[in-house]
């Protein structure tokens, strides 16, 4: 019995100390979120300026090969 109750304390034990990394890992996941997200705030707009200039120009060149 006293051998069942050991396991029982390790395997405690380890989910205590799993559960502390898995709170740290997800703050550095949220920070690396965060951080990918604010990139593609900048590179969204210049995606669609880019394309908006590219959609113009394909109009204004078939508009003109008529």
């Amino acid at each position: 019995m006293k051998e069942q109750n050991k396991y029982d304390q390790m395997l405690f034990g380890l989910s205590n100390r799993l559960q502390r990394i898995l709170l740290f890992a997800d703050k550095v996941a949220g920070e690396i979120i965060c951080e990918e997200t604010d990139l593609l705030e900048k590179i969204i707009p210049q995606t669609f300026e880019v394309m908006n200039r590219v959609a113009k120009f394909s109009c204004n060149y078939v508009r003109r090969g008529r």
